[in-house]
């Protein structure tokens, strides 16, 4: 039987064991991969037409956004989570703190040139898409491939 291994359980078995074995959670919570420097999770794919990118960003709101594109590479920052004001949540009682928040930068080299002035870029619910038509000279093209008129004639003959 073969198992697959999935290393962030086996953090996690890790950070419950040392909560047990402290009797209260560390770093005042758990601290998950969010809180050590969030890279959105994306993903980025051909249609032939446009390249189509999707990033999630959860509890990220438009205006806390920032997305460049500058020599063939997308650059995508801004602010993720949410956040509680400072003094109350030194005050409370914390029992789980999973949720990460702050802020990150991620850059994607694009495998293809697109057209800058027709992207297009939508947020709904934490998924940033962003359309992006591929420039005229990086779009598939069939090319007709013709015979030379002495050898078409001589088959129809």
């Amino acid at each position: 039987m073969v198992m697959r291994r999935h290393p962030w359980a086996e953090f996690t078995r890790l950070f419950d064991e040392m909560d047990r074995a402290f009797g209260d959670t560390i770093d005042g919570g758990r601290s998950t991969p969010f809180n050590r420097g969030f890279r959105p999770a994306i993903d980025l794919y051909d249609t032939g037409q446009e390249l189509i990118v999707h990033a999630l960003l959860p509890g990220t709101r438009p205006e806390d956004l920032d997305v460049n594109l500058e020599q063939n590479t997308l650059h995508i920052s801004g602010s993720y989570g949410y956040e509680h004001p400072e003094e109350q949540a030194h005050q409370w009682n914390w029992y789980r703190r999973e949720i990460g928040s702050g802020q990150f930068t991620q850059s994607v080299a694009l495998p293809a040139p697109v057209d800058s002035e027709q992207i297009e870029a939508h947020l709904e619910w934490g998924v940033l898409t962003l359309r992006m038509p591929k420039a005229e000279q990086a779009r598939t093209r069939r090319i007709e491939i013709s015979q030379p008129k002495a050898l078409s004639s001589e088959h129809q003959g």
